[in-house]
């Protein structure tokens, strides 16, 4: 998926082919045409962190981007699948390299900062992620009024990132939900809130590979997620999260059960402290490609 506001600035960006002849360049992010076309490499390599079953392209677009690169990475095996769907052709290129998470890192950053003051409510619930379409902020929003009319009046969802946050903020003022939705905003450092929270939510319409879920995994939270079409890549259902229904009434009903069973909460933030999440194997992946 093309970045416009980057695709545009494009053509304005230096070149690096002075610089000579690499053995590997990655093309991490969105426009993909910046490396194939600035960048000398003896092999070229591009990243794919969505679903591309579930948002609009122009394929023809861009076919011929995709087309240039010896091979293409897919941080999950249904994101590939999403992406060979408008790009069959070039399943022979595509290769999983994982999202690399420490949780070694992960953990120490969430004992830096005491937020116990801060993450207050009951049920108190997290969200760490842009404030986007896709990472569906707004949903949490509607969510949570459905949960306070059910009668839980202590709710506090906290919701940390960045983007577009005076439209979440309209969201939360047209439903009321002033006292019961928070706005963090950006944090360098969002683990400390992800550990303090009783449940870990990602209310997304749709996802590659969401890293923010694996991060409350590691810090041993329940976690609840929405269906979207790579959900089953996330958790595995019932053991380590939950998969909630991909609509705002049935995820509150669901959300609303799950709050109102400690012993289940309880079973998954168990089953969270008992895997080892970590990948850091992922990296011989992109050392075999030079």
């Amino acid at each position: 998926m093309f970045d416009d506001a980057a695709a545009a600035a494009a053509p304005f960006l230096p070149s690096l082919r002075k610089l000579g002849m690499y053995d590997l360049a990655v093309s991490f992010l969105t426009p993909h045409r910046i490396v194939r076309d600035k960048v000398l490499a003896r092999r070229k390599v591009a990243w794919i962190h969505t679903d591309y079953s579930s948002i609009g392209i122009n394929a023809e677009r861009e076919r011929p981007v995709w087309s240039s690169y010896d091979r293409i990475v897919s941080i999950s095996p249904e994101a590939g699948k999403g992406f060979l769907s408008r790009f069959p052709e070039l399943e022979d290129r595509l290769m999983l390299m994982e999202n690399i998470v420490s949780p070694r890192a992960v953990r120490e950053q969430a004992a830096l900062e005491d937020v116990s003051a801060v993450m207050e409510g009951s049920p108190c619930l997290c969200t760490v992620g842009r404030f986007s379409h896709a990472k569906g902020m707004d949903r949490a929003v509607r969510i949570a009024a459905r949960l306070v009319e059910m009668g839980m009046n202590g709710l506090r969802w906290y919701l940390a990132g960045y983007g577009d946050e005076a439209s979440l903020r309209r969201e939360i003022a047209a439903h009321g939900m002033e006292e019961h939705v928070v706005i963090l905003g950006k944090k360098a450092n969002p683990y400390p809130y992800m550990a303090a929270c009783g449940l870990y939510v990602q209310p997304s319409r749709y996802e590659g590979k969401a890293v923010a879920v694996r991060e409350a995994q590691i810090l041993g939270r329940p976690v609840a997620i929405t269906r979207f079409p790579t959900a089953s890549g996330h958790v595995e259902d019932g053991v380590d999260g939950v998969i909630v229904p991909n609509d705002e009434e049935g995820a509150a009903k669901a959300l609303f059960s799950l709050l109102h069973d400690p012993a289940r909460l309880e079973g998954l933030a168990a089953a969270c402290r008992a895997r080892d999440y970590g990948n850091r194997d992922e990296i011989l992946k992109l050392e075999a490609l030079v």
